[in-house]
């Protein structure tokens, strides 16, 4: 089913009026903040017969959504079967983009998605936000994971569907002021952030696009710590939580309602090494989310990798972002203050001159035999 070829806009004087930040979450609205006003009827008569068009697609639309929740009903009715499963799947799928259809081209739909009045729990707005994602977010983390190896250093390719923030608080999003409203503290995938901007657990918003609630897991991980024994890197787990609800409505991730594995650990990338891509990743809970899991907290060390935790507890990875971080005198204190450990200094190897003896001496061209 496609949708019309045509979407009607708002009025200049509503289009022009100011856009204010918002949150996924039901709209709460305050006097200064800006309400639609539909266009006068009788006007134009082109306007008017476009509304009339839409309200009859809009008809037919909601007449199919009703018989295929009649068919659903009957589906749920039916013995298990080997289809049965992803014939509801399916099902699910037509009925949301048919209501999302059903009002995607109305004006007063198209003015408040545009002016950030948004409420997540209208399908309309669900799938209008998912193809925002898709078109403006999804390109620039892809292409980020991509260029800085997020994968397959962490994880092998896949394609994130969720969207993932941190706010650190105000000033550490590249090039906005401090005191900026909060929703300007959300960085970019791959951004740098200072140490001492870092140093407390952020807030983590995940923007999902399914209206019921499922459970995730929250893990934040440092895939570059030096591994001296084996010359190489090795992952090191800074935070993790398990049984997370996150749902389009219910998009913070709160540790009053999920259970905190690790608590959180700040960044301090050592001395000497080059930069870390400190990566959160968002990864849904068994049976598509629908089970909690019990994480035993002693036999869960920072040094768990996230492919065996992913293995071990049916994890399947639908978001991630990062930041980079690079050693600066912040480093020192926080070992010392915040980790309370004498803190590392790494360096290359040195070189080893093959013309100097065991003594530092030039080798002599000849010697007696």
């Amino acid at each position: 089913m496609s949708l019309p070829r045509f979407v009607l806009r708002a009025s200049k004087r509503c289009s022009s009026m100011t856009t204010r930040s918002f949150s996924v979450n039901t709209v709460a609205r305050s006097a200064a903040e800006p309400t639609y006003k539909a266009p006068a009827l009788g006007v134009n008569r082109t306007y008017d017969e476009a509304l009339k068009i839409i309200a009859e697609d809009k008809a037919k639309r909601l007449a199919d959504v009703k018989s295929m929740e009649a068919k659903m009903a009957e589906l749920l009715k039916a013995a298990p079967s080997a289809t049965k499963d992803a014939e509801i799947s399916a099902l699910k799928e037509k009925i949301f983009k048919q209501e999302a259809y059903a009002e995607i081209n109305e004006p007063e739909v198209q003015w408040k998605f545009k002016n950030g009045q948004i409420d997540m729990s209208k399908a309309v707005f669900r799938y209008m936000k998912s193809k925002q994602f898709q078109r403006e977010t999804l390109p620039i983390v892809q292409q980020r994971i991509t260029q800085m190896f997020v994968t397959p250093d962490l994880l092998p390719h896949f394609t994130p569907s969720l969207n993932v923030h941190m706010d650190f608080g105000a000033g550490t999003s590249p090039n906005v002021p401090k005191g900026s409203p909060a929703s300007s503290n959300f960085f970019e995938t791959g951004s740098f952030l200072l140490p001492k901007d870092t140093i407390q657990e952020p807030v983590v918003d995940v923007t999902t696009f399914h209206p019921d609630q499922k459970y995730y897991t929250i893990a934040l991980i440092d895939p570059d710590t030096p591994d001296v024994e084996n010359q190489t890197f090795k992952q090191q787990m800074h935070w993790l939580i398990s049984n997370v609800p996150l749902s389009a409505t219910s998009t913070k991730v709160s540790k009053d309602s999920s259970d905190e594995i690790l608590p959180y650990l700040p960044p301090h990338p050592p001395k000497g090494t080059t930069y870390h891509r400190y990566t959160l990743v968002v990864a849904e809970q068994p049976n598509g989310g629908q089970d909690k899991i019990e994480m035993d907290k002693s036999q869960l060390s920072r040094d768990v990798t996230l492919s065996a935790l992913c293995s071990h507890y049916k994890l399947d990875v639908k978001g991630l972002t990062f930041f980079r971080q690079v050693w600066d005198k912040d480093v020192s204190r926080i070992y010392k203050e915040v980790l309370q450990q004498p803190e590392p200094v790494y360096g290359k190897q040195p070189k080893v001159d093959e013309l100097l003896d065991e003594t530092g001496q030039k080798k002599k061209k000849f010697v007696n035999l």
